[in-house]
């Protein structure tokens, strides 16, 4: 197992709790090695840096490992990762993120995953780790969870993964934690819901009273039962959604809206 390579990466920076405890324990299973922003990195999606060039910096770690750190988001770090290890790892493995990415909206926001995503789009498998939070928490001081038991869980995870079979048509597994695990802690297999949050943009006024927004949101108090959502929030389990590439869903409504719009646009334009 040890002569498996995993690229480490998240979006919370290379210095966040989350990484750094999954680090350490799937260092025991298998080579990792780490690419993660220099900065906290939340909610860029997909991005890719072409407009100014990626500086990256070799991390030193206690246990003699090396990392590194890098200008770039987590899509970008995928790629660092690829041309400074000069192929393609095992496994890319994301996280652990502070704050859960259950939903499609989540999911699609997240940097976290975007990283993820951007290991499929590249044929390599990957999994993306988020835990979710209490209400009080605050994202720029992760407090409140236990990222050394989650990163063994983790690591149990990655462990399983690399000794099977990547199917086909699997993009990456997306996994969400509790606030607490306990021993009855249940495991979902999950599908995301569509999304988690009622989003709404909060309008004050800076010291010299010129308007600003704040995007908010406050969370759905029920969900879809078997959802990712449903189980984080209202089970307390864990959950592990497969993640498809495959955006197209045929349906009759839609397959007839799509044939109306095919013959006003031909006769629009012959």
């Amino acid at each position: 197992m040890k002569n498996k390579l995993v690229l480490l990466t998240n979006d919370d920076g290379v210095k966040s709790q989350g990484l750094n405890s999954l680090r350490e324990e799937v260092n025991k299973i298998a080579n990792v090695v780490c690419f993660a922003p220099a900065e906290p990195s939340s909610a860029v999606s997909k991005s890719l840096t072409f407009h100014k060039p990626i500086r990256f910096f070799t991390i030193n770690y206690k246990d003699g490992s090396v990392g590194y750190s890098t200008t770039g988001s987590p899509a970008d770090n995928v790629f660092v990762g690829f041309h400074v290890l000069k192929k393609k790892p095992d496994l890319v493995i994301s996280g652990i993120n502070y704050g859960d990415n259950s939903s499609i909206h989540s999911i699609l926001t997240s940097g976290t995953c975007a990283a993820a995503f951007e290991a499929a789009f590249n044929q390599v498998p990957a999994i993306a780790f988020s835990t979710d939070v209490t209400d009080d928490a605050q994202l720029m001081d992760q407090r409140g969870i236990d990222f050394d038991n989650i990163a063994k869980i983790s690591a149990e995870i990655v462990k399983i993964v690399l000794e099977l079979d990547w199917p086909e048509n699997l993009a990456f597994l997306n996994v969400n934690y509790p606030k607490e695990i306990t021993k009855d802690t249940q495991v979902f297999i999950t599908s995301p819901t569509l999304y988690k949050y009622d989003n709404y943009m909060v309008e004050k006024s800076d010291p010299r009273n010129l308007p600003y927004l704040w995007l908010w949101g406050e969370k759905k108090k029920s969900f879809t039962e078997n959802t990712d959502s449903w189980a984080v929030t209202e089970m307390n389990g864990i959950s592990i959604s497969p993640i498809s590439l495959d955006l197209y869903r045929k349906s009759e409504p839609a397959t007839k809206m799509m044939e109306i719009l095919q013959d006003q646009i031909r006769k629009n334009l012959i």
